[in-house]
């Protein structure tokens, strides 16, 4: 029997309908920090930025904007699960 292949949409619907359920997660992960590359000329762009915004060093602007990035991310997916509560009601 050949299963039915999801789309993107079905797959993020399943993620966001079990990301509370945590019978469906596994069990935490310790994850050690990594190095990232970056090409010279995104280093060179970011070293500019962070003078910009007065920030210590190119690096401390990164890890700013990623963790920006990233709540920012968390809020929107927040959001889209209570939208579809509220569409499932």
């Amino acid at each position: 029997m050949r299963r039915k292949k999801l789309t993107e949409e079905d797959i993020d619907e399943l993620v966001i309908a079990e990301a509370n359920d945590m019978t469906k997660w596994g069990k935490p992960v310790a994850v050690r920090p990594t190095t990232i590359r970056f090409s010279t000329s995104v280093i060179e762009k970011a070293k500019y930025l962070a003078k910009l915004h007065n920030t210590r060093g190119y690096q401390t602007w990164l890890k700013q904007i990623v963790e920006e990035r990233i709540k920012l991310e968390e809020e929107l997916l927040s959001d889209i699960k209570r939208g579809l509560k509220t569409a499932g009601k």
